[in-house]
């Protein structure tokens, strides 16, 4: 199969998701159907239960309110997921049809393309099973755990970590009303947070997608300047042979100019929703750490999985476009650059200031999203838990 159709494929499977949730991807014009406002109205749901509950319960214990809590982390990820979805549609749209271009484009070139090509969808590809297979498999643990628990304990727990006003969940009644609302944020939040993921996970691996592709114009170019350092030895005095070298630099540059503006394009749609997924795991894992250091709670339990993986799927592809900009880097810096012309080695030069200046991904200026913060993020979170926990708020 073509990269191209390949790539088509999974920009379908994303709009397929995208539409579930009333959020058609690929539509010029977004429209608001049913669909799109009970997604809408999921985290505002959850916010005003939530934040309700969660103040009823820190006027009887701090613990209990921190317990009631644990779930924030969830809500300001995938509001920011939602927000970043309905207000920058048309440039994602545009992204999306973007991709399948450049594939079309470049399975023309040769196999070395198509290689490349198919092996950055292969990488996608392989973060979206991790992605599907860990949100679907901790999602139907948190909507079955309650009813497994009902059936053979008798045991009444909540999927999410608040009760409505009004229903006890004591009464058969009540806990079934409770069970089928808490149920509508819980989908709706499982789908959303995959979507949000696979959106922002395919713009960031294109980044290495592209790097590769960069390291085979350069290698075709320091073949043609290779081979006119050879013909030195072999060409009667006088005799120039030019091997298509200008040709080569220039599309060459016109690829970094194009990776360049590509990285920062990926940064300004997604920036805030990065930020924001990456900093409220961190939280999530403090509150989910210090509720179970107390004592175990099976629900932060599995959100505190949730919120790990999903923070280290992130600074790990991070930290792979930071090898990706140290690609592109020592591939310029590498170039045969003395066989150039002068005019030549000034764009050269141009080209290699803009790779030795490459702009990192910042999580909100503050620190880049890469493994390294992972690390420091978790042995905070810890620490901090730990703390709150040995003080027995």
């Amino acid at each position: 199969m073509k990269p191209s159709q390949r790539m088509h494929g999974l920009v379908q499977h994303i709009n397929a998701v995208a539409q579930q949730l009333g959020l058609d991807m690929l539509t010029v014009k977004k429209e608001y159907i049913f669909r799109t406002w009970v997604t809408i109205s999921a985290p505002l749901t959850y916010a005003v239960f939530g934040v309700y509950w969660g103040f009823l319960e820190a006027r009887r214990h701090w613990l209990e309110g921190i317990k009631s809590s644990i779930m924030l982390g969830g809500l300001v990820s995938g509001s920011a997921k939602l927000l970043t979805i309905l207000l920058r549609h048309t440039p994602i749209r545009d992204l999306l049809h973007f991709f399948i271009k450049i594939c079309e484009d470049y399975e023309q070139r040769g196999v070395d393309f198509i290689h490349a090509l198919n092996f950055g969808i292969d990488r996608v590809y392989k973060i979206q099973r991790i992605i599907f297979v860990g949100y679907s498999i901790t999602f139907l643990i948190m909507l079955l755990m309650p009813l497994v628990l009902l059936f053979y304990k008798g045991i009444r727990i909540t999927v999410m970590p608040y009760e409505i006003p009004g229903l006890s969940i004591d009464s058969n009644i009540g806990y079934g009303l409770t069970y089928l609302q808490h149920t509508i944020p819980e989908v709706v939040g499982g789908i959303g947070f995959y979507l949000g993921d696979m959106l922002v996970l395919l713009a960031l691996n294109q980044i290495q997608t592209f790097a590769d592709i960069f390291q085979l114009k350069a290698t075709a170019l320091n073949d043609a300047l290779e081979r006119k350092e050879q013909s030195r030895y072999v060409c009667n005095v006088g005799e120039y042979k030019d091997f298509n070298i200008q040709a080569l630099l220039m599309d060459l540059i016109n690829w970094h100019q194009l990776f360049v503006d590509y990285c920062e394009l990926v940064e300004k749609i997604y920036d805030n929703l990065i930020a924001a997924q990456v900093f409220a795991a961190s939280v999530s894992i403090v509150i989910c750490l210090c509720v179970n250091l107390n004592e175990f709670d099976l629900i932060s339990a599995i959100f505190f999985l949730v919120s790990a993986y999903s923070m280290s799927v992130y600074c790990i592809v991070g930290t792979q476009i930071e090898f990706a900009y140290d690609q592109v880097y020592q591939t310029v810096s590498c170039l045969s650059w003395h066989e150039l012309s002068c005019e030549q080695r000034k764009l050269y030069m141009m080209m290699l200031q803009r790779a030795q200046n490459m702009k990192i991904i910042v999580l909100l200026g503050i620190t880049p999203l890469s493994l390294g913060t992972a690390l420091q993020a978790s042995e905070l979170d810890f620490c901090f838990g730990n703390l709150l926990a040995k003080n027995n708020i």
